[in-house]
């Protein structure tokens, strides 16, 4: 009996192991959590710092982030790139308002 757990568990730790390798990035839903109605600095301090980015309109920030998220409900394909946009808010601060998937 104990030899048919210790294989159960084995066979557990590395289907898991397997799986672990094929996902990169982070999952569509947890990143517009992360960066939605927050403050570029805020941004910078959960996802990192963007590949690119564009601010040609005063009101407007485009930031551009490559191979940062993934779609779960698409076989966890990765996202070529994900664009932040930032809007000033009534204060004049610049949050991100929506976020398009690429």
């Amino acid at each position: 009996m104990k030899a048919f757990l210790l294989a159960a568990a084995c066979g557990i730790v590395l289907t898991l192991a397997g799986c672990s390798g094929q996902v990169s990035g982070t999952a569509r839903g947890l990143f517009i959590g992360y960066v939605t109605d927050k403050t570029e600095e805020e941004v910078v301090a959960k996802v990192g710092k963007p590949e690119s980015t564009d601010s040609s309109t005063p009101n407007t920030l485009r930031w551009t982030y490559k191979k940062k998220t993934f779609d779960p409900d698409n076989q966890s394909l990765v996202d070529a790139e994900t664009i932040l946009i930032f809007q000033k808010d009534a204060g004049g601060k610049f949050k991100c308002t929506q976020v398009i998937f690429g």
